[in-house]
Order: structure tokens, then C-alpha cells, then sequence
């Protein structure tokens, strides 16, 4: 028998050719057979393990099926109720065919397809229409935020006044506690040489 034949996956004899291939044989319609040799292979193991905790081989790994928009374009599908490609189907207008003309569009679809180009056509008017702006509300604006700029920089700089404030009290405490520590240690010693 030719390993493309067999629809085992747990056959020895030409699991090394699945696996070189990548490909596993399975089952046709006509012929549901049960598979022999996986079972004769499960008592040989466990002939010759007796006692042990047989378990079965790692299942094997299937390439990922690619998706159908992967596959094909929507141009080239031809179901109208594919959800895959409906959107691009809806924004041209029409379902492609085999042959002939095109389809014409379910009537949700055909009202999806005149919501979305109304929501492009405004859209495009946007853009192309010129818009002159107002001076007064743009300086205006300007000033707000040079005047917005000052009071943050006023801010700025009486926290940094704050901070430097803050490091000479910092200095100073530093040096109080330095001072403090070493007399306390020169009372310690004077203490303990007194033998209190």
C-alpha cells in the first residue's frame, strides 16, 4: 500500500513520509474503515510495558487554514451572502459573476451602498470647499494663548524660587543635624569613659 493511501496518522510504517510531506491522508466518503494498525501498535506498547501509563503520541500540527479573503478577492467570490468581501461588494455596487453581468445588490445592501456614498460624498465636499479664516478670532486666540504663556511662566518661576528656598533650608537643617550627631557622639564618649 502507498503511504498517500493510508488514512492512519498513527501508522508507523509511513509516518515518515507524512511528516516529510506534511500532508496526512484522510478518509474518503466511500471508504469508513477502522483503523487496524493504531490499535495492534497500543497493545504491543502495552505488551511490552506492562504496568505502565500508556499515553497516546503527540497529536500532530495542521497547517492554519488561510482565510478566505486570503485566498480570494472579491472580485472573484462569487457567494452574494459572504461576509468575508460584503463591504467591498456593497462599496462597488454590484455581486460578481462568472459569467455575464453583474449582480445586482439584495436591497439592504443596495441602501448600505447609497448610506456609504452619501457619508463619501459629504466628506469629499468638505475638503474641496475653500475656507477663508476669520483674523480677529485668530489673533484673538494668539493673545489668549500668549497671555495663557505668561501666567505659566510666572508660575514657572516662583516654584523654582520655592525650590531654592526649600534646598537652603535643606543645607541648613543638614548641617544642624550634623552638628548635633557629632556632639552626641562626644557625650557618648565622655559617658562612657566616666563608666555611667
Amino acid at each position: 500500500m502507498n503511504w498517500t493511501d493510508c488514512t492512519d496518522d498513527g501508522c508507523q510504517i509511513h509516518l515518515g513520509e507524512k511528516q516529510g510531506s506534511g500532508w496526512y491522508p484522510q478518509f474518503t466518503r466511500r471508504s469508513r474503515k477502522p483503523s487496524v494498525a493504531h490499535d495492534h501498535d497500543w497493545r504491543q506498547e502495552m505488551d511490552a510495558n506492562p504496568g505502565e501509563d500508556w499515553a497516546p503520541q503527540q497529536p500532530r500540527r495542521r497547517r492554519a487554514r488561510r482565510a478566505h479573503n486570503e485566498i480570494t478577492s472579491w472580485e472573484h467570490c462569487f457567494n452574494d451572502n459572504c461576509n468575508e468581501h460584503r463591504w467591498e461588494k456593497v462599496d462597488a455596487g454590484n455581486y460578481p459573476r462568472q459569467v455575464g453581468e453583474k449582480g445586482t445588490l439584495s436591497k439592504n445592501d443596495r441602501r448600505e451602498h447609497k448610506k456609504r456614498r452619501a457619508v463619501r460624498t459629504r466628506l469629499e465636499g468638505e475638503g474641496s470647499e475653500k475656507v477663508v479664516p476669520d483674523r480677529e478670532a485668530l489673533e484673538k486666540t494668539i493673545s489668549d494663548l500668549r497671555s495663557q504663556l505668561d501666567c505659566a511662566a510666572q508660575i514657572i518661576v516662583a516654584k523654582d524660587n520655592d525650590l531654592e528656598r526649600l534646598d537652603k533650608e535643606k543645607e541648613k537643617l543638614q548641617q544642624v543635624y550634623n552638628r548635633t550627631k557629632q556632639r552626641m557622639r562626644q557625650i557618648g564618649g565622655m559617658l562612657w569613659k566616666e563608666g555611667v
